[in-house]
């Protein structure tokens, strides 16, 4: 049947199309998979921890639509051709990805671990190369097109104190994101970024949540289905002709 124009139109034409959304079972990443779901786009969700994964499908399936749940750990290096596999198992095909899983741990730079800019650098940058490269070898191997999507932050151009293996990562993967959009266009893949402010999620810390009025010109923090939105669009048609952007989705902070 088909639709009327404007139920296609909030679709984005997105019905069918299939996306792998990384650290999906909580926070931004569970807003973007509902946001995806509402669309119309059949996912393959990630998490380490099934307990996550399981009600996020059981609620994407309350839409309509369908969700594969891949346990995993990002860091493994077999993992990325695990998540282009089960795509390609479950749905016979792969049009999106949205690499959405970070991590962050705050201490004055003199004081931040080793660890933690192994960790941090790994899962926020290192693994986003890797899965590029795994989903962009398929795209170009079978000649189809396909769009990627990163969640970078506001702080990959605004510095935060005791952020700083964060903010690097960030700031490389807005850079990375640059980089991969200028190689693949050739092959009509298209490589682009959200970059969310202060969004209200289990994560977001007291202080932020009180001061919202205060510090963002929208008065308010925003919430998962609003980057949901800016990522729908960058796996759209109607965003053919952007490339190797990032998208501030932070209520005007960064405008200060």
């Amino acid at each position: 049947m088909t639709r009327p124009d404007s139920e296609h139109d909030a679709l984005l034409g997105l019905e069918g199309r299939v996306v792998i959304v990384t650290g999906s079972g909580r926070g931004i990443g569970r807003g973007i998979a509902l946001s995806l779901a509402s669309r119309g786009c059949r996912l393959i969700v990630t998490s380490r921890t099934p307990e996550d994964l399981d009600p996020l499908v059981s609620e994407i399936e309350n839409t309509g639509s369908s969700a594969t749940a891949v346990v995993a750990e990002l860091r493994d290096p077999a993992t990325p051709t695990r998540l282009v596999e089960a795509s390609l198992d479950q749905y016979g095909r792969l049009d999106g990805l949205v690499k959405n899983a970070g991590v962050n741990r705050l201490a004055p730079f003199w004081l931040q671990p080793d660890q933690h800019l192994d960790e941090i650098i790994d899962t926020n940058l290192t693994v986003p190369f890797f899965l590029s490269l795994a989903v962009a070898r398929h795209w170009i191997d079978a000649g189809v097109k396909g769009s990627i999507v990163n969640i970078s932050s506001t702080e990959d151009r605004i510095a935060y104190p005791e952020q700083a293996p964060y903010a690097a990562s960030k700031g490389g993967l807005r850079t990375l994101t640059r980089l991969l959009a200028l190689e693949l266009a050739e092959h009509d893949i298209r490589v682009n970024a959200v970059s969310p402010g202060s969004i209200d999620t289990e994560m977001t810390v007291d202080h932020i949540r009180d001061k919202a009025a205060e510090l963002i010109p929208a008065g308010r923090l925003g919430v998962p289905s609003e980057v949901g939105a800016c990522v729908a669009f960058l796996l759209s048609d109607d965003s053919s002709y952007v490339m190797g952007t990032s998208l501030l989705a932070d209520g005007g902070y960064v405008l200060q």
